[in-house]
């Protein structure tokens, strides 16, 4: 019971621990009520400068920092850096790329005309001779020999010619006496028979005996047989003349059939020894000295390059507009235009194998870049026009179409309708001279290499932005780099 007690007693607060709380409580409330006061005097106060400081405030952020904001807001950005140009008035042509091959009008495997054995080269391959210059030559030992026959005999033909005209020369001279034989004798034929004659009309006189006019007779047909004589001397002598003749006719027979055989001889000797039928390089060189050749024996290439052909197939659907005289062009790498010529033969019909027109041209190829049998591209130029040309990097497309930026001053860039602005960015209206970007509608024609044709929407005059147009919209300033 007694530890009960205590317990409770415990538990139970003193009186003066009850007063003392009493005294505590009582002063806490005044202290409160106290600060109470003093928060009530101390907020008005600071109410009415927080007001004042925020009505600062809003007029500061209205007429200061809000203009500033608007200002910014409103200023234009700075013009966009681009490259400008003007397009490229140039002619545009209307051509056909084809593949075809370089062939040489003269290249030949040359090969001899006669059997023997190679005794000198006087060419390497690849060098370049002249129409003319030997080349080759073969063993002619045989045939020079057979030459030096046909010559002697050409000379004994001369000397038997020579010994014939003599005998005419001789024969003719015999004639010339015996005409002169001849002559006389037809006088004496003559005196003979005057006087016979006048004899006979002295004997019928008397004037004289018969056998005078026997003797005179006899002397008369004494000369006549005398001329009869000397007419067949000469008969005789005209025959041996003819025969002279002959003979002469017979050795200058043999003397030509002799040199004919001595030019043969030259003809053939001349095949022994192998020249350049016309000007050109060597090429193979597949024998070398000491080979025995014949006439199927290659003996080396020779071609002539300063001069080339060329074969192009045209497509059948091209053959309205095919004809002599039209441009060809070699192309190169990258489409390089190495030699121009013009079309100098149409095919008259038709390959069946490609149903294609074979069409030839000539190109000069006095610097030798091109090869015979060469692959090569060639350009066939229907037709030319004048054209404008800009970079293909200048164009943009949009929606399907195609667009050119195009430089003009702000004032003649139509960026203005009715002093309302159609720039794509907000801000206020560039100045008058400012450059803008406008873009123009444009239809597209045929590329030619890093450019496009352009056919309608662009003029001579126009200044295009070159670079930077993916930054651009219709009407931003611009400024030329």
């Amino acid at each position: 019971m007694s530890s009960e007690n205590t317990k409770k007693n415990s538990l139970l607060p003193d009186s003066t621990t009850a007063e003392t709380l009493n005294s505590a409580e009582e002063s806490q409330s005044k202290d409160n009520k106290s600060s109470s006061q003093r928060r009530r005097w101390i907020s008005l106060p600071t109410l009415v400068g927080a007001l004042i400081l925020l009505g600062v405030g809003w007029v500061g952020i209205t007429r200061v920092i809000m203009p500033l904001i608007l200002f910014g807001r409103q200023q234009a950005p700075p013009p966009s850096p681009v490259s400008l140009s003007q397009p490229e008035l140039t002619t545009i042509e209307n051509s056909s790329d084809y593949a075809a091959s370089l062939d040489s009008r003269q290249s030949i495997t040359l090969q001899p005309r006669v059997s023997g054995q190679v005794t000198a080269i006087y060419v390497q391959p690849g060098s370049r001779v002249q129409v003319g210059e030997q080349l080759l030559q073969i063993d002619a030992t045989e045939q020079q020999a057979q030459l030096s026959s046909r010559k002697a005999a050409v000379e004994a033909a001369q000397a038997e010619i020579e010994a014939a005209q003599a005998d005419v020369a001789n024969a003719q001279d015999i004639r010339k006496s015996l005409q002169a034989r001849k002559d006389a004798a037809m006088s004496n034929v003559k005196l003979a028979q005057w006087e016979y004659q006048r004899y006979q009309e002295l004997v019928k006189k008397g004037a004289v005996s018969e056998q005078v006019l026997v003797q005179k007779r006899n002397a008369w047909q004494t000369t006549q047989a005398e001329l009869a004589q000397v007419e067949a001397d000469m008969k005789a002598q005209n025959s041996a003349i003819a025969q002279a003749k002959a003979q002469v006719m017979r050795n200058t027979r043999a003397m030509d059939e002799s040199k004919a055989n001595v030019s043969e001889g030259k003809a053939q000797l001349q095949d022994y020894t192998i020249t350049a039928p016309f000007s050109g390089m060597i090429g193979d060189i597949p024998v070398k000295e000491g080979d025995f050749v014949s006439n199927a024996t290659p003996l080396l290439n020779l071609t002539q390059n300063q001069e080339l052909e060329i074969e192009i197939p045209i497509p059948l659907e091209k053959a309205s507009a095919l004809r002599s005289g039209l441009r060809v062009k070699l192309l190169g790498d990258q489409g390089r235009v190495l030699k121009t010529g013009q079309i100098s033969f149409v095919a008259p019909n038709v390959n069946p194998a490609n149903q294609s027109i074979q069409a030839k041209a000539k190109f000069a190829n006095f610097t030798e870049r091109l090869r015979s049998a060469q692959f090569v591209q060639a350009r066939v130029v229907w037709s030319t026009r004048p054209g404008l040309l800009v970079p293909t990097t200048a164009i943009s497309r949009l929606g399907g179409k195609d667009f050119i930026f195009v430089a003009a001053p702000f004032k003649d860039s139509g960026c203005q309708n009715n002093g309302q602005s159609l720039q794509a960015s907000p801000g206020p209206a560039p100045p008058p001279d400012q450059l803008v970007a406008t873009q123009k509608l444009v239809k597209l024609g045929k590329i030619v290499g890093n450019n496009q044709e352009i056919v309608e929407g662009l003029s001579r005059q126009d200044r295009i932005v070159t670079s930077g147009i993916l930054q651009l919209q219709n009407c931003t300033p611009i400024a030329e780099l």
